[in-house]
């Protein structure tokens, strides 16, 4: 593990060396490797979830989410996250972090039960220390998910996510705050406006979902009188309540024989009123569920649309994992093939290191030589000299037995100097 604490070490000082500038692709594939492979050998916690928020500016919550998908239980993964030391240390990044996780998830069509605590979570995330919304969510939004999210994305309907409406509520009136701040900017366009208008769509069709479900809530308590008996009690007692004004000294209530004829076709005149009332409101209900029924059936049909989308994209899931497995196996050979690479340029740099130190002394070798050879003819010159001396001075004189004898002596004792110098004659 330590080799790849290096490699993030090392990555994370370049990166400050260079300030602002963007980290080059190559640096971001070599985080990405780096910190999986740290990440796989000793779990997020510790120098892994350090690395991943101080180095989010390479890849984001790419790795993470890598990691995520290849790990038994995601949800104790990220438990583990939300839980970190780091997390919510810098708002900002936090903020991003999430942000960022949720776009990957919804490109990816994660499953409700891993959606639903990153939605939870969102909004806590864009508060500061303060309990404040940073001044920084518009830009996260719109860098980190208008911008990030596939134009081709279906977005999973907030109502089949397994989570409370309030959290559902709180995202929803958090990330609709949000898009009015960036809209009203002006500068949004191109793939991140047409994101913002399907997210507002998404949050339209779950709240037309809502009011749907809240008037079948409604229709179903809505309690209808069963018997003509039931509605027709307190009418009973409005008419009697009226003749008792009439009548002052008449019992408020009456024995039906003691009624009299009058007041019998009045409570009978009530009682065809009251199953007027009756009727009409059972056509109203019969009405209203006729409509619900219409919405139920609408509804199923959108559900099996979706179920089909699902599939379809299931499916392209598998693909995207299996294409994914070959891709993370030739990063790794990538990877070993360039430490060998840097490995190998390292021998030769000390190789060619080598090289020249050698050239250098067999230059200074060459010359050193060279100083000695042109010593050694000058001393052999100043030895031969006088004899030169000898033999120009004897070259007007006739020759004669005694110049021929004196010249043989002089090249034997020449012949004797340059033996002393090294030549070798026999």
């Amino acid at each position: 593990m330590d080799k790849y604490i290096e490699i993030l070490d090392s990555l994370m000082k370049a990166k400050k060396e260079k300030k602002k500038k963007e980290p080059t692709v190559r640096e971001k594939e070599e985080f990405r490797h780096a910190w999986i492979s740290l990440a796989n050998g000793e779990g997020i916690i510790g120098r892994a979830e350090q690395f991943l928020y101080e180095g989010f500016a390479f890849c984001g919550a790419e790795p993470f989410y890598a990691y995520l998908c290849k790990t038994e239980d995601p949800n104790a993964t990220l438990s583990m996250l939300f839980s970190g030391k780091c997390y919510g240390n810098d708002s900002n990044v936090t903020f991003r972090l999430v942000t960022h996780l949720l776009a990957l998830m919804l490109n990816d069509g994660a499953a409700q039960n891993v959606l639903a605590p990153v939605i939870k979570r969102l909004p806590g995330a864009c508060l500061n220390k303060e309990k404040k919304r940073l001044g920084t969510a518009e830009k996260t939004i719109e860098k980190y998910l208008l911008t990030e999210l596939r134009s081709d994305v279906v977005l999973r309907p907030l109502g089949d996510i397994g989570t409370k409406p309030v959290f559902i509520k709180d995202f929803v009136t958090l990330i609709s705050s949000i898009l009015d701040g960036v809209e009203s900017s002006g500068t949004i366009k191109g793939v991140a406006a047409d994101n913002s208008r399907k997210i507002r769509k998404w949050f339209a069709d779950y709240e037309a979902t809502q009011s749907v479900s809240s008037e079948m809530t409604a229709v179903a308590t809505e309690v209808i009188p069963t018997t003509i008996g039931e509605t027709v009690e307190p009418l009973r007692k409005e008419a009697v309540h009226q003749e008792d004004e009439k009548v002052p000294n008449t019992p408020a209530v009456a024995p039906v024989e003691d009624i009299p004829e009058d007041m019998m076709a009045y409570l009978i005149g009530l009682l065809s009123k009251a199953s007027k009332a009756a009727t009409v409101v059972k056509s109203e209900g019969v009405q209203q569920k006729i409509k619900i029924d219409a919405l139920v059936q609408s509804l199923e049909d959108e559900q099996e649309k979706v179920h089909r989308a699902n599939q379809q994209i299931a499916d392209q899931q598998a693909t995207i994992s299996e294409l994914r497995q070959k891709l993370a196996a030739a990063e790794g050979d990538i990877f070993l093939l360039r430490q060998d690479v840097v490995q190998r340029d390292a021998v030769i740099a000390e190789k060619d290191a080598e090289i020249t130190e050698r050239t250098k002394m067999a230059e200074v070798l060459s010359r050193d030589r060279s100083k000695q050879a042109d010593e050694s003819l000058q001393r052999l010159a100043s030895k031969i000299r006088v004899e030169y001396r000898d033999f120009v001075d004897a070259l007007d004189v006739p020759m004669s037995c005694d110049l021929g004898e004196n010249l043989r002596l002089q090249l034997q004792s020449i012949f004797d100097i340059l033996e002393k110098g090294g030549m070798k004659f026999k």
